[in-house]
């Protein structure tokens, strides 16, 4: 357990450094989460690694409340962005996007392909496989911990973005929303329902970034 928790709060720490401190483009700060979150954990528990990753293992009532679920939570980001949309500077956010990130309309379209897939399966890899294995002697620990890492780590995305309330108010959305990941997949399951289920939020939230960028 000290371990994986070791490499997530090293992991997330180093993200928030590259996202913050550096000035290097998006592509350079996918490499580094892919390094963090999926190559060095599948170095360092790849004995752990086949029991979540097994796939067509996956229970297929799981799969089917995943896919409600998915329905649902971007009906609740939906609703959510129109609630909340006057209080975010879309512009500026944009600007940021562009300016810091290298992120514009001409590579949007294919940063949102690799988002939707790639991003999602290396964080859910990450966060719903290789640490709640970690607490698996300590069940309340698992379904709380890692999904608060999980919220913590998006602080280094959402950090110049909010003011402080919608801040807290979006973490807090992401810790529920790891937990509810975490519970599609049961104790010993597979990642691939709260997988689909974080496609879809992701697929939500894409949406609305593309309005706000080609809007």
């Amino acid at each position: 357990m000290k371990r994986g928790l070791f490499i997530a709060l090293a992991g997330i720490m180093l993200l928030l450094w590259i996202e913050q401190g550096l000035a290097v483009s998006y592509v350079w700060k996918t490499l580094a989460k892919i390094l963090l979150f999926l190559v060095i954990p599948l170095l360092v528990f790849r004995g752990e690694v086949r029991q979540f990753m097994a796939f067509r293992e996956t229970d297929r009532r799981r799969i089917r409340i995943a896919l409600w679920a998915g329905a649902g939570m971007m009906a609740v980001i939906f609703v959510a962005y129109l609630l909340l949309s006057r209080f975010i500077d879309a512009e500026a956010l944009t600007e940021d996007l562009a300016g810091r990130v290298g992120v514009t309309g001409a590579v949007y379209p294919f940063i949102a392909l690799y988002i939707l897939f790639g991003n999602s399966l290396v964080e859910e890899f990450f966060f719903r496989g290789v640490l709640p294995a970690q607490f698996r002697r300590r069940p309340g620990l698992a379904l709380t911990v890692p999904p608060l890492l999980f919220a913590v780590y998006h602080v280094a995305i959402f950090l110049p973005w909010f003011d402080l309330p919608i801040l807290l108010l979006a973490v807090a959305g992401l810790w529920a929303g790891g937990v509810i990941f975490q519970l599609a997949n049961g104790p010993n399951g597979t990642i691939l329902p709260s997988w689909i289920i974080h496609m879809a939020a992701d697929l939500a939230i894409l949406m609305i970034g593309a309005v706000m960028i080609y809007g």
